[in-house]
């Protein structure tokens, strides 16, 4: 196990942005492709923002239907670490999540990732890179849609994508649907991602740093029990009782069939019973999940939610590693 010292998490760091014309790192770090279609699309949409792409090794998809990881633990770290050491990749996207970015956290370097900061950009099970990427070296990373989702993204998305990629941290606009469940303000670090990831990091030297912090939660495949279970962990072990701020997004029972009201409502009103005693201010219905809504967030930047479901970047309080140049 790799010893790195942890920074101060008063002072992220913005990795430097890209342009039209830049080349995009494409890794799987986790499952194997299923859908290639889906893959060739979001290729496809890159290219239409102007993005050159490069691959360590040939995208396949697998047919195997038991296999869960698109390669051996070894080869997937050794392909996210040859990309992001290639001077010609400005950024990283993943391919895909699935499940298997856990199982390389004990083979990464990350002094390697420090020592030369690019963008990470993928959510769901890729909330465990985003996370211990940050914890170990302050990077920010982007939680927004993979390569195989990005083509059926609704228009705000790809738009707000690319508005990241380049350096645009102007404005947050959440989606018409936003509901205040509690008012009130708040400030702190961006924690976005998928809860059933977060809730695996607990513990591990990975964890985030929930303190002051605003939650952005959202998860897929899960019943509401389960969804439960994983929040009452997250107040039994004190994380849910730390955040300045807490927004819930999409909550899906599987693939293309978010919760229904009554459910969502459920969700909603175990979050306020569990932070009643912390009084936070807590918004539902945000615009990231699985769906065909998955705004980008920038994971670790400082932002605050203020009144009417809008939230406030601050990249002025991240240290700048200013735009890329070859």
């Amino acid at each position: 196990m790799r010893e790195i010292a942890v920074v101060d998490y008063c002072s992220p760091i913005v990795p430097p942005t890209v342009q039209p014309g830049d080349t995009i790192g494409l890794f799987c770090p986790a499952g194997p492709i299923r859908n290639m279609q889906s893959v060739q699309q979001g290729i496809a949409c890159l290219r239409d923002f102007g993005f050159r792409i490069k691959v360590a090794h040939e995208l396949q998809e697998q047919t195997d239907p038991h296999a869960y990881l698109s390669a051996s633990d070894v080869d997937r770290a050794e392909e996210l670490q040859q990309l992001w050491q290639d001077d010609e990749v400005a950024a990283l996207m993943a391919v895909r999540g699935g499940f298997g970015c856990l199982r390389l956290l004990e083979l990464l370097d990350f002094t390697m990732f420090r020592d030369n900061p690019k963008l990470l950009i993928g959510f769901s099970d890729l909330t465990a890179l985003l996370a211990a990427i940050h914890r170990k070296t302050g990077l920010i990373g982007l939680h927004g849609p993979v390569v195989s989702t990005l083509a059926n993204s609704d228009q705000s998305s790809r738009k707000r994508l690319l508005a990241r990629m380049t350096g645009d941290y102007s404005s947050c606009p959440g989606n018409s649907d936003v509901k205040i469940l509690r008012s009130g303000t708040a400030t702190g670090p961006l924690i976005v991602g998928n809860l059933t990831t977060l809730i695996h990091l607990i513990g591990t030297p990975y964890e985030p740093e929930f303190t002051e912090a605003i939650l952005v939660l959202e998860d897929t495949g899960e019943s509401v029990y389960r969804i439960d279970r994983m929040l009452t962990q997250l107040s039994c072990c004190g994380k849910l009782h730390q955040p300045a701020g807490i927004i819930l997004g999409i909550f899906e029972n599987g693939p293309g069939t978010p919760f229904d009201d009554i459910q969502y409502h459920c969700l909603c009103n175990r979050v306020l019973a569990l932070t009643e005693e912390r009084n936070c201010p807590v918004w539902s219905r945000y615009g990231i999940g699985h769906g065909t809504f998955n705004l980008a967030l920038p994971y670790g930047m400082v932002g605050d939610m203020g009144s009417g479901g809008q939230l406030r970047l601050h990249p002025e309080q991240a240290q700048s590693t200013g735009n890329r140049s070859l």
